[in-house]
């Protein structure tokens, strides 16, 4: 396992024992995850930390499967150094997609995107809240899918020939179709907004979106480099 990826794996699995251990000494780890800026319990530290924690094992162990099976082979590709920063882009494409999308709610039922801090709305509302016009949730948002979901498009991009093997479906598919359908499936259920979906869509979008810039800017800023030099 190359060295960025590892040390990723580490700092999830660190979050997660933290996630065990804190609340034995009464910490709160909701501390951890993100909250809409608008809600009394975000904290700036987490736009980072979020990425690290996870609500389950089985979140936990399907995210780090995804990560170690697309980001050892891109790592090799981009080295240590762009992998990191393609981690962390991708995931902050995720969290401001996810804020668009939450202060886009906020906004269409109270004309404002920080309804509670602009005195929109009077009265404390950590999580979001409920009105006759609809519901506006603040989080929390917790996971490293957003990261991996850029990880996941530079895969496609990098390696689009290659046939991948997903979940329960018992043929290879190469990765161009089946990496845009991934993500198709997130654009279709983001916009249903179906009534109690856990699953924060609109942060994979975000976090693919920003992958893919991201990897498209770094090939032809090298493409031009290279017929530069030569």
């Amino acid at each position: 396992m190359p060295p960025g990826l590892r040390n990723i794996v580490i700092l999830i699995a660190l979050m997660g024992m933290a996630q065990i251990a804190l609340p034995r000494i009464d910490f709160d780890v909701t501390q951890l995850y993100l909250f809409y800026p608008d809600s009394s319990l975000f904290r700036p530290w987490q736009l980072v930390t979020h990425m690290f924690a996870h609500g389950n094992i089985m979140h936990f162990l399907f995210n780090v499967i995804a990560l170690v099976s697309f980001g050892a082979i891109i790592e090799y590709r981009l080295k240590t150094k762009r992998f990191l920063m393609l981690y962390f882009i991708s995931g902050m494409g995720s969290v401001l997609l996810h804020f668009l999308s939450v202060g886009y709610e906020a906004w269409s039922i109270t004309g404002s995107i920080l309804p509670q801090i602009q005195g929109v709305i009077s009265g404390d509302f950590p999580a979001g809240f409920t009105s006759p016009q609809g519901t506006v949730h603040y989080g929390p948002m917790l996971g490293a899918s957003g990261a991996i979901y850029g990880i996941m498009v530079a895969f496609a991009f990098f390696y689009p020939n290659e046939e991948m093997i997903f979940m329960f479906i018992p043929y290879p598919i190469k990765a161009k179709y089946l990496v845009p359908v991934i993500v198709g499936i997130d654009v279709v259920f983001g916009f249903s907004n179906i009534e109690g979906n856990p699953v924060a869509h609109f942060a994979h979008i975000g976090g693919a979106l920003a992958g893919f810039a991201t990897v498209y800017i770094w090939n032809r800023k090298d493409r031009n480099k290279h017929w530069i030099n030569y």
